[in-house]
């Protein structure tokens, strides 16, 4: 067998190919579906510090190509989490990273103290993409200032693998993305959903009550290919790329642009079983193609 291994921060991903955040629930969703002996991982829905209800219905939409989702983030909590979830993921063969939303600097500061005494998972994603409503409903992934306040001390907190997923939304993803690197983060999840909207002609109101959502799924791989392309060029640390990702020639584009793992989200909610089965591709692939390690594909784009 061939060397898939590829290493972010203390963690070393037997394969480069996660399940995203949300889509992968808590790890029991995948476990009927996927060998966690033969992937790379996951990461978590997100926990906030307190518990957070989420948006009103409806949530999801269906549209071309891909998802329309207005979820909220909502979850049970910190404390929650600790007791009734976490026992169960330190038993998942594979690598776990929690998503971690955190609404003002305080809470992901409060958020790493109450989960670093605790076994059982591998890292942080820091997820900056929610609105952040102490400020006015300004998002910290909207300023590069904003964002350092939260980020700045992070590294301080954990010895875990730290990553921060950005969104498309913002230019600033860039310079955060710098500001990150430099504070000691091991990896930038890119991207994440791209801001859209549905309106019901027949009511002529918008579909979501929050007016926006996030669109997801192979609609959007294009684009998130050329933004991952564009980090790569501003970033030294890994990049964990995501968006659209659907099969084997999805995830070798992205390694081949500079990545260093994916993460695959909508197309886990179609088919459940696709972590290992492109994992189980990725292998085949290389021995095809006589290639040793898979790092000899990361970063290979000719120019």
């Amino acid at each position: 067998m061939n060397d898939t291994l590829v290493k972010i921060g203390k963690t070393v991903l037997k394969t480069p190919i996660l399940g995203a955040s949300g889509c992968s629930g808590w790890g029991e969703e995948l476990k009927c579906f996927n060998d966690f002996k033969n992937i790379g991982g996951f990461v978590t829905k997100s926990i906030t510090l307190n518990e957070k209800i989420g948006n009103e219905m409806p949530r999801i939409m269906e549209t071309y190509g891909g998802l329309l989702n207005s979820i909220g983030l909502e979850n049970k909590g910190i404390e929650y989490f600790i007791e009734n979830i976490l026992p169960s993921l330190k038993t998942f063969e594979c690598a776990k990273f929690l998503n971690i939303a955190p609404f003002e600097a305080d809470d992901l500061k409060k958020m790493i103290e109450l989960l670093d005494c605790h076994s059982g998972f591998d890292g942080y994603e820091v997820n900056i993409s929610c609105p952040n409503v102490t400020h006015g409903g300004i998002s910290f992934n909207s300023s590069a200032d904003e964002a350092e306040t939260l980020i700045k001390s992070a590294r301080s907190l954990t010895d875990k693998t730290l990553l921060l997923k950005l969104s498309p939304a913002f230019e600033s993803s860039f310079e955060i993305a710098e500001r990150a690197e430099a504070y000691g983060f091991d990896g930038i999840t890119f991207t994440n959903t791209y801001i859209g909207t549905a309106v019901n002609v027949k009511e002529r109101k918008f579909v979501f009550k929050n007016r926006q959502a996030g669109l997801s799924g192979s609609a959007i791989k294009p684009l998130s290919l050329m933004n991952v392309y564009k980090m790569s060029k501003r970033i030294r640390i890994p990049i964990i790329a995501a968006g659209g990702i659907k099969n084997l020639d999805d995830i070798l584009e992205f390694l081949i642009i500079g990545a260093t793992a994916v993460q695959i989200g909508t197309q886990l909610l179609i088919e459940p079983d696709i972590l290992t089965r492109l994992s189980r591709e990725l292998n085949l692939y290389l021995e095809k193609e006589n290639i040793e390690s898979v790092k000899k594909i990361i970063g290979s784009l000719k120019e």
